[in-house]
């Protein structure tokens, strides 16, 4: 059985996560990111802030920060903070396109998992960073604006405290 999550967005298996389904059945949410959770360079990771990274086209969401609500197979969520964008940082612009989610207070292996990541509030635009210590600086500001969004509006999730 497959539940269509957004017919331009992308389909959600519901034999793989039977909770996820039931979410998505009862209306859980707007249209949703659905993706299997791939292996990147783990420069999340090194920098401090690790993600589950879902290959996306040039269709799916507009670039930028994003606050976010991140559905697991399971039906548990984590409030998350959300890049999208071609990494130019490191990679110009012609890097992949990719949806890179920090999930806040979650640890654990997410590869080869089927997630949904809700896109709330625009936190900002991508922009190129001068090196990787100004690009840590501003991931922090923008996990601590995801935060406070997701307590604000009550998309908490399995938040905690801190990164």
């Amino acid at each position: 059985m497959t539940v269509e999550a957004s017919p331009t967005i992308g389909q959600f298996d519901a034999d793989r996560a039977p909770a996820f389904a039931r979410y998505l059945a009862a209306g859980g949410g707007r249209p949703g990111i659905v993706g299997i959770v791939e292996h990147g360079d783990e420069r999340g990771r090194e920098l401090g802030f690790p993600t589950a990274n879902l290959a996306i086209d040039d269709t799916v969401a507009r670039d930028g920060v994003w606050a976010a609500n991140v559905i697991l197979e399971s039906g548990q969520s984590y409030a998350a903070a959300v890049s999208i964008g071609r990494r130019t940082t490191f990679y110009g612009r012609q890097g992949v396109r990719l949806l890179e989610a920090h999930l806040l207070g979650f640890s654990g292996d997410l590869y080869g998992r089927q997630i949904r990541v809700d896109l709330w509030h625009l936190i900002r635009l991508q922009r190129r960073f001068t090196d990787a210590g100004a690009l840590v600086e501003q991931i922090a500001l923008d996990v601590a604006d995801a935060r406070a969004w997701a307590v604000k509006h009550g998309v908490t999730g399995s938040i905690a405290t801190s990164a």
